[in-house]
């Protein structure tokens, strides 16, 4: 059990998106209070992220233009649950299409956890994808600034120690590599 005692939730603000919160706490043990400042997001269930990997055992991944950052991000295409009763890998197939351009035969649900626990309540859940193809053009959001990356399976590391353009790489990625040396 936790030492600490969390109390009800304080709205701040609410954005079209987003909305921030306070969530007061008691700390048991030393008897101090305090409070947790921490967003929400209106959207509900895990976000999905998939990683494919195409039959000559390329990766596909994207490079997408991140406002808050103002950088650009290589990523696996990924979204968030926006159609009621959308299965999670149907969300994943969705996103990979529409940011990708590619279809997977098989995706398999290999890791998932808290995206940033001290921030957000968001979980997400990754999918690796085989037998990648591509079989239309991306079909990108208003927002969206995205490039189509492939790359060989054997030069993953390298391409993620050195990303080009003085790109960002999104640490989860790393915690996918493992599932690729299986196949």
């Amino acid at each position: 059990m936790s030492k600490l005692h969390v109390g009800p939730d304080e709205e701040m603000w609410r954005g079209q998106f987003i909305s921030i919160w306070k969530r007061p706490f008691t700390n048991f043990v030393s008897g101090k209070s305090g409070h947790w400042e921490m967003v929400k997001r209106e959207v509900r269930g895990r976000i999905v992220g998939v990683m494919p990997i195409t039959p000559e055992k390329e990766v596909i991944l994207i490079r997408i233009f991140r406002v808050p950052l103002k950088k650009y991000v290589i990523e696996c295409a990924a979204g968030l649950p926006d159609r009621p009763g959308e299965s999670e890998e149907a969300l994943a197939r969705r996103e990979l299409l529409e940011e990708t351009g590619y279809v997977c035969d098989k995706l398999e649900e290999v890791v998932s956890g808290p995206l940033n626990g001290g921030l957000i309540a968001d979980e997400i859940v990754y999918f690796l994808g085989t037998c990648a193809r591509k079989v239309t053009e991306p079909k990108l959001e208003n927002a969206e600034d995205i490039d189509v990356l492939k790359i060989p399976r054997d030069h993953i590391e390298h391409f993620l120690k050195n990303p080009p353009d003085g790109a960002l790489v999104d640490f989860k990625i790393w915690a996918l590599i493992p599932f690729l040396a299986k196949l």
